[in-house]
């Protein structure tokens, strides 16, 4: 039997065919790429700001596409002979199916998270907590970081009879992408990892940035809401959750469900506690992640496995053995330095964070910090990167620092009018920065790399060069 059959399309996404078809005949799997090979598929022809997936029917069809899902203002692009369901919206037809297709397995202990730093990190953390409780055939999670519009439908696509259960991981930019997205995951558990100073081009500021991810609650499915016991925009969060039988909350306050207390770390590891505080129980992890912000994330995984009733000593013992894939925090010796590139991705929090876990070890005097723009902080732009380049300067008095972008070197300027900072260079973009940077590494040195993947600080390690 087929993964879906062509009434079952027509019926949960509307919309008509573009000529009379076979409605019991079925599609094995459902593509959004018509350049894969496909056998027996649904091709859904999605269209964004630089591509138009309409003008590549052809090849979907000569690759394997039985049915074609296109917009009917589209409807001449259909090749001569294809069977094609014409809609209003691919998109919108795309994530029906996921929503149809996440309710064929009602018994499904599904956890769908958000947050403004550290999804990613978390979603890994709770993936392995999940397979240590149930075996790896048994869990399905979001795959790299495919949390948007697209991606969520494809992970939910991905579920069969054999799993348990389920995290997905969603993310968001603008006003409205939650809600959709949490609607056809269908959550028991829903979880708000963070709230920062993220795409506040869009979201003004932390109350709306915790107005949307507060919509990962909407569903009526949502028995469980887990969400930091301090952050931004909290009173949005608590008065969104208000409607949820139980609440779970994680933080380093005594007050939390789930309480986190750092012990400190190094390069090679950290070690914090989790004291479930309703029964007074507490265990201590050792793992090879490092810095308070880290074990926080942890916090957040440990209450929302709590939420399925995964006793907190399994919860550790998988913590334990946690390894995040990625692009994230690798280190690489280049002669004598050692480079730390965390240049994934930036915001004045996560970049703050980072800052904060080297201030636990590193010597400053050994230390070059190269802080990239961040973008997307729109009328907070200025203040944010500020505060990233006072919290190196007070918290790492002599690192070398070089502030890579002009938003970097714009925030420098307003500094410097109240007092010289000496040990920071500026430097337009990253190609620029790339032979000075390599030139300030000496032996025995740390490089540390973070700020916005537009900004692409990876370049400036030396290892760039061959890849």
């Amino acid at each position: 039997m087929g993964l879906f059959t062509f009434k079952e399309i027509r019926d949960v996404c509307g919309g008509k065919f573009s000529r009379s078809a076979p409605l019991t005949a079925s599609v094995d799997e459902v593509v959004t790429d018509s350049r894969q090979a496909m056998k027996n598929a649904l091709f859904i022809a999605l269209s964004g700001e630089k591509f138009d997936a309409h003008d590549y029917l052809d090849d979907a069809v000569r690759n394997g596409a039985s049915l074609l899902c296109v917009e009917t203002a589209k409807a001449d692009k259909v090749p001569e002979g294809a069977f094609a369901l014409l809609v209003e919206s691919p998109l919108a037809a795309y994530q029906q199916l996921a929503g149809y297709h996440r309710k064929r397995f009602p018994k499904l202990k599904l956890a769908a998270l958000t947050g403004s730093c550290g999804k990613t990190t978390t979603k890994e953390i709770l993936r392995t907590i999940f397979e240590y409780a149930a075996g790896k055939e048994h869990v399905l999670a979001t795959e790299g970081n495919t949390n948007n519009q697209i991606g969520v439908p494809c992970n939910l696509l991905r579920l069969t009879d054999q799993h348990q259960y389920a995290v997905i991981e969603m993310g968001t930019n603008h006003h409205g992408e939650i809600e959709p997205l949490a609607q056809i995951a269908q959550p028991e558990t829903s979880l708000i990892v963070s709230i920062g100073n993220c795409h506040l081009e869009f979201f003004i500021n932390l109350d709306g940035v915790a107005t949307e991810k507060s919509h990962i609650f909407t569903p009526v499915s949502v028995r469980n809401a887990v969400f930091p016991q301090e952050c931004g925009g909290i009173a949005v969060i608590r008065k969104a959750a208000s409607p949820i039988s139980r609440k779970i909350t994680f933080g380093e306050s005594p007050e939390s469900s789930v309480q986190v207390v750092y012990n400190g770390g190094n390069l090679d590891g950290s070690s914090f506690d989790l004291i479930d505080t309703a029964s007074g129980k507490k265990v201590t992890v050792q793992w090879n992640l490092t810095g308070r912000h880290q074990a926080l994330n942890a916090g957040g995984a440990a209450a929302a496995a709590l939420s399925f009733g995964i006793p907190l000593e399994t919860t550790a013992e998988a913590i334990r053995r946690i390894h995040v894939p990625g692009f994230r925090m690798k280190r690489t010796m280049h002669g004598d330095a050692l480079w730390i590139n965390d240049a994934y991705n930036g915001n004045p929090d996560s970049i703050c964070a980072a800052l904060g876990w080297l201030c636990e070890f590193a010597d400053p005097a050994h230390l070059v910090l190269v802080l990239g723009d961040m973008g997307e902080l729109g009328k907070e732009s200025l203040k944010g990167h500020m505060r990233v380049l006072s919290f190196a300067l007070d918290n790492l008095p002599g690192a070398r620092i070089a502030a890579v972008g002009k938003k970097m070197t714009e925030a420098l300027a307003v500094l410097d009018l109240t007092v010289k900072h000496n040990g920071v260079t500026v430097f337009p973009d990253a190609a620029s920065a790339t032979g000075p940077v390599r030139d300030m590494a000496r032996a025995g040195d740390i490089v540390f790399l973070k700020g916005s993947r537009s900004t692409g600080l990876e370049v400036i390690e030396p290892e760039a060069d061959k890849e």
